[in-house]
């Protein structure tokens, strides 16, 4: 037994080496993962990637193995692998820990503070604590050094932390750097001339410079701002307090605020400070429309304070410093100032309404406030007088009585004309009336002239199409019997003579075959009707003017009522919905008259046809079969078009059976038969589209 396991394990030993060996992979800016993971699946071994592992790479693989490609692909990338169990596990920190000796080895390049911990942690097995780290990726190559030692030259470059060992963990501590006074080797003067102040110093330390300043003014201040910035070349004289106050603070990058006589001095960058700083005002307006105060607003301001509109009491909501709501509350003031000058004024319109009015007017005016009333003829302005009465002068020259014309259409509606006007008239120059077919114009008598020109060629009856529609249905088959029995004879009658022939099948039919065409197509259509080799589907006229869609319908539509199972009883329950299928044949057919006297169409033709019945308990309709034709052709008034490739299988069965004998059970199938027989059949359409005019009124 051992002996032909060992025979077995020598036969498949090598096939399972061959198994890890890469014949060919090449790799081009792909994610490093997605090569990781193609490389575990080409040669079935296990590949376990960290957290650690990110970017693409590179690499063309050529009749190597497993190991030794991961050996030369990782090293390119700065990664590491180990094996355990048949199991590679890759990561871009390698760490090795000897329990006995307690010495521990790292390799990394480029890698967070905090992630190299981790990793560090988990393999000592003790926990590492630490202040919040640096953000500057770090290398190491550390060989068998105790852990203390490693974590020390990790943390060498960074003197502000220390590495700190106790029992049962290590604590990465940040010491805070100790602040240097700040010496000032150059001398300043900070002076007082009854309210004005001066400075006068090269370099001042910024705490220094405040401290002087607000003991000279007799004030008090909080400093809300640690950073000790040294002033440079800081001269200014005869200021007042708050503008050299201001002027020294955006040397220092601060800002002030005053509540209550206290000066609170912050960072500008120091938003939670500034918050508890801010005020909220309520402004009440007089004369400015509180909506317009948002576009009115210069960029730079409106973003420096909250903003909220009360357009119900025409009030403004400001919040913000007491410094940045001042300046929005100055520009306010200003155009509260502009606008009580404005007057509110009523102007009622008599022949034109406010939409054309306003679409009419010039640049000049564009910055007018008019707001419409109820009444379309009527709005409000508000203004200075001047601009008014300037406004009011251009309203009385549009707002003139015009004179009207009346046109009559002979042949088009007015509401189509509109949709298609000349380009020397204006919408607003055409007036509608009840009647259709009449219309008053505005216009000038230039333009009147102009416009009844125009209608000479718009104004023209549409033409109409007659469509002569012809549907067969042939049955395709290898071998068409064309055979024909008729009687001729040839009358004389001077150098004439006559060939008569039966035709009786074309007879009834509406479409002229013979005049269409020709007597060779018509004795063949008349064969393969006399021997059910065709049927006629349709064959009937319809009319249409030019650019309407025209249909044609001849269908069949059958309804079945969803049904469902109800899972508590079995029972078969209707569910109250009906479907509809509909089958047959569907024409559409959109043409128009060109101006060559040609006809375009857009012909669509759809032949459905419903499947078997199914069993009714199941409550499924039958299937269906469709076939579409989708054309756009174009020919001459007359003269026919012929569409076809709409192709059906069709399958009849028969049942015979002799009376009684066929009906005993089992035996009755000798005295019957059933017989099934598949026709292929094709329908094709044939459409003579034809231009009626009609007679225009002189």
């Amino acid at each position: 037994m051992n002996r032909k396991f060992l025979y077995l394990f020598m036969c498949f030993f090598p096939l399972l080496l061959a198994a890890q060996d890469i014949k060919q992979m090449e790799f081009v800016n792909q994610p490093i993962k997605d090569i990781l993971f193609t490389l575990a699946d080409a040669t079935g071994t296990s590949i376990i990637t960290d957290h650690t592992v990110s970017g693409k790479g590179s690499y063309h693989f050529t009749n190597t193995n497993l190991e030794d490609a991961l050996t030369h692909f990782l090293s390119l990338y700065d990664l590491y692998f180990v094996k355990k169990d048949n199991i590679f596990y890759i990561s871009r920190i390698f760490t090795s820990y000897d329990i006995e000796t307690g010495d521990l080895s790292v390799q990394a390049k480029g890698v967070p503070l905090q992630m190299l911990f981790e990793k560090i942690s988990v393999a000592i097995g003790k926990t590492i604590l630490f202040d919040p780290l640096p953000a500057e990726p770090v290398m190491i190559n550390a060989h068998k050094l105790p852990v203390t030692v490693v974590l020390e030259i990790i943390m060498h470059r960074f003197k502000d932390f220390k590495v700190e060992n106790f029992s049962d963990y290590f604590y990465i501590k940040k010491d805070p750097m100790p602040i240097k006074p700040v010496s000032v080797s150059k001398p300043f003067s900070i002076t007082k001339n009854n309210s004005l102040f001066s400075i006068n110093a090269e370099s001042l330390p910024f705490s220094e410079a405040l401290t002087k300043l607000f003991t000279l003014a007799g004030k008090e201040y909080s400093l809300l701002n640690y950073n000790n910035t040294v002033l440079k070349n800081i001269f200014f004289k005869n200021k007042p307090f708050n503008i050299l106050l201001r002027l020294i603070l955006e040397q220092a990058n601060a800002d002030f605020t005053e509540r209550d006589g206290l000066y609170y001095i912050y960072d500008v960058h120091r938003n939670e400070v500034l918050k508890t700083l801010e005020t909220s005002d309520y402004i009440t307006l007089h004369h400015l429309p509180v909506h317009l105060l948002p576009s009115l607003l210069p960029p730079g301001i409106s973003g420096s304070t909250g903003l909220k509109i009360d357009k119900e009491n025409n009030s403004v909501i400001l919040s913000g410093t007491g410094r940045k709501t001042k300046t929005v509350k100055d520009f306010i003031s200003k155009l509260e100032t502009e606008y009580s000058r404005n007057v509110i004024k009523r102007v009622a319109l008599s022949y034109i309404t406010v939409e054309e009015l306003c679409k009419a007017l010039p640049p000049e005016f564009a910055d007018l406030k008019l707001t419409p009333t109820t009444d379309p003829y009527s709005f409000l302005i508000e203004a200075s007088a001047e601009r008014t009465e300037e406004f009011l002068s251009f309203t009385g020259i549009m707002d003139r009585e015009r004179k009207t014309s009346p046109i009559s259409l002979k042949y088009i509606r007015s509401s189509d004309l509109i949709k298609n006007l000349p380009p020397m008239v204006n919408r607003n120059e055409i007036l509608q009336s009840h009647d259709p077919n009449m219309i008053f114009y505005t216009g000038t008598g230039e333009k009147l002239v102009s416009f009844r020109n125009s209608l000479d060629y718009i104004d023209k009856p549409i033409p109409q199409i007659r469509y002569e529609l012809l549907v067969v249905q042939y049955q395709r088959s290898g071998n068409e019997d064309f055979s024909l029995n008729f009687s001729n004879k040839t009358v004389k009658n001077g150098t004439q003579s006559t060939f008569l022939g039966s035709l009786g099948n074309l007879l009834n039919l509406n479409l002229d075959i013979v005049s269409t065409f020709g007597y060779q197509f018509a004795l063949g259509l008349n064969a393969k009707i006399g021997t059910s080799k065709a049927r006629v589907m349709a064959d009937t006229t319809l009319n249409g003017l030019t650019g309407e869609d025209i249909s044609f319908q001849n269908t069949n539509t059958y309804r079945y009522r969803d049904l469902e199972i109800d899972p508590d009883t079995g029972k078969t329950l209707s569910t109250g919905v009906t479907r509809e299928i509909t089958s047959g044949l569907v024409i559409r057919i959109n043409g128009w008259v060109s101006g060559d006297e040609t006809i375009t169409m857009n012909v669509k033709a759809t032949v459905s046809k419903r499947g078997a019945d199914v069993s009714s308990l199941s409550g499924n309709p039958p299937p269906t079969s469709e076939k579409v034709v989708n054309t756009h052709v174009r020919t001459r008034s007359g003269k026919p078009v012929v569409i076809g490739g709409l192709f059906q299988q069709e399958k009849d069965t028969a049942h015979q059976k002799t009376p009684l004998l066929g009906d005993i059970p089992i035996l009755g199938k000798i005295f019957s038969t059933k017989a099934e027989t598949t026709r292929n059949t094709e329908m094709v359409i044939y459409i003579i589209p034809s231009i009626e005019k009609p007679m225009q009124n002189k």
